[in-house]
């Protein structure tokens, strides 16, 4: 069994959202503030019913939006409510009737299970005149009469204890130095047999009351005695996870956050929540994570957040889902063999790729490195002025990076050489797409293969004198005769283009070549 779908209505930032889900990884990602913790946060709160048993304020739970809406004309039908729905897969091995029925958004019967936090009804008659007011501008949500009910979609009361997943949340975004944290505890519920917990609990109370029994006279103060508080003597909220007798929560961070990991993976349950499971940790252990975490897709649904580019592409671009402010995009239709290829590759830009609208995609060092300043002297504004975002792509990758893109529906313009064939060059103009925002530029003069011969010729006086560092410097290239400047930019091509880009001589005086200034303008227009 597994999370099929969540849906959250007025609850945070989404007022209506609903995500899909896989039955094995999925990995969240998104801008910071696109609710991908919050995601996260519904799951809990109705699988174990959090946050709401407690009096915090729960008013920071509502959307804004409900919240101002009831604020503008306040009134019992416009008081903020909360709903999360959980759908749950359909299973034949299992009887499911407690959790099957039509007490849910959809129009068919569902297996699932509801939160909801909202105005109890039977307090109508107590508040229908509350509103009634001059002073609307000191109206509050009135919160005391709002009831929060748990239930199944077939109109059951829910109770955690009946949850139809054993699940896990480790969010490793915060510290929480607590031994009663219920992090310790849920491992311990999932780990350890009904039997075997009873046993430990039931031994664990007659040795406590063995040590009131000996020590009976020493607790006794006049009339009274000392005793243990029962309420904190459960013996589960007692426990704390150790490594080599040192308590997790006294480790370094990447440590403690790799150790609850591995734990959780390793813990038997159905369903996982991992915040940030990269944090603190070096690349070497999150390569290590990601290989545990691979290890469990036959035997637990993950759902993780990250900013981790090497999580995204690791744990296969297919598995991704993109949160935005608008709702989320699977990019589960990304090609087998795309998504293969970024598996193999630790491309750590990738995320800045996924997440922006429109992308400069550049082949190789050189044009990383010259093209911001280039494009200033050239257009007269910068890249992140027309919110763009430059990616190197390492070489002839492009391709990959169109098929991304044609799931993603940005923007793309790439640049790329025609290594001196013709049959590239028609290959190119063939990769455009109007209709999907991709254009694909590169020299349309076949002895301009490369970009640095394209620079050099739009640059010749400017350039006319680079090779005098390196006055050695043969004037040919492959067995050609060159230009001694432009043969060093040939042989040298990193090294000349930090000096174009660093020295004053060349650095506000170098222009872009004429397809890259054509791809750029068209870029700027999308």
């Amino acid at each position: 069994m597994y999370i099929d779908r969540l849906k959250i209505t007025g609850f945070k930032k989404f007022k209506q959202f609903s995500i899909p889900f896989k039955p094995q990884v999925n990995v969240l990602i998104g801008e910071n503030e696109a609710g991908k913790s919050t995601i996260l946060e519904a799951i809990d709160i109705v699988l174990n019913q959090k946050i709401f048993y407690s009096n915090n304020m729960v008013e920071k739970y509502f959307n804004i939006d409900n919240v101002n809406t009831f604020k503008v004309k306040p009134s019992i039908q416009t008081l903020p409510k909360i709903e999360i729905e959980l759908f749950l897969s359909s299973s034949t091995d299992l009887n499911m009737e407690y959790f099957h029925g039509l007490h849910c958004s959809s129009l068919e019967p569902c297996i699932g299970l509801k939160f909801t936090y909202q105005f109890d009804e039977n307090y109508r008659g107590l508040i229908e005149n509350l509103f009634d007011t001059p002073y609307q501008n000191e109206i509050t949500i009135p919160i005391d009469y709002y009831i929060a009910e748990w239930t199944t979609f077939a109109g059951r009361k829910y109770i955690n204890r009946k949850s139809p997943l054993k699940n896990i949340l480790i969010d490793n975004s915060i510290r929480k130095n607590n031994i009663f944290d219920s992090y310790s505890k849920k491992v311990f519920l999932n780990t350890v047999d009904t039997i075997s917990r009873q046993d430990l609990s039931f031994q664990f109370r007659k040795n406590i009351q063995k040590f009131m029994n000996e020590n009976t006279t020493k607790l006794e103060i006049q009339d009274y005695s000392f005793g243990f508080d029962e309420s904190k003597t459960i013996f589960e909220n007692l426990l704390d996870l150790k490594s080599d007798g040192i308590s997790i929560q006294n480790m370094g961070k990447g440590k403690e956050n790799l150790i609850k990991t591995e734990i959780a993976l390793d813990a038997s349950s159905d369903l996982i929540l991992l915040e940030e499971p990269e944090n603190h940790l070096s690349y070497i252990n999150t390569r290590k994570l990601i290989l545990d975490i691979q290890g469990t897709y036959s035997m637990s649904q993950i759902i993780i957040t990250t900013h981790n580019p090497l999580i995204v592409s690791r744990l296969n671009i297919q598995n991704t889902i993109w949160v935005t402010e608008n709702g989320c995009l699977s990019l589960k239709d990304v090609p087998k063999e795309t998504a293969s290829y970024f598996m193999r590759t630790d491309n750590l830009q990738l995320l800045n790729y996924i997440l922006a609208r429109k992308v400069l995609l550049v082949e190789g060092n050189s044009e990383y490195i010259l093209l911001p300043q280039l494009i200033k002297n050239t257009l007269n504004y910068t890249l992140d002025e027309k919110k763009i975002e430059l990616i190197s792509g390492g070489g002839i990758t492009y391709k990959h990076y169109i098929e991304l893109s044609k799931v993603l529906k940005n923007t793309l313009l790439v640049i790329t050489d025609n290594d001196g064939d013709q049959e590239i060059i028609d290959t190119i103009s063939g990769l455009n797409d109007a209709e999907l925002n991709i254009c694909v530029k590169c020299p349309s003069n076949i002895e301009e293969f490369t970009f640095e011969i394209c620079l050099f010729n739009e640059n010749q006086e400017e350039l006319s004198s680079i090779s005098k560092k390196k006055p050695k410097t043969i004037s040919e290239y492959r067995n050609k005769k060159v230009d001694k400047n432009l043969a060093y930019m040939l042989k040298n091509k990193t090294e000349s283009a930090l000096r174009i880009s660093e020295e004053e001589t060349y650095k506000n005086n170098i222009k872009l070549p004429r397809y890259i200034q054509e791809g750029i303008q068209w870029l700027v227009q999308q």
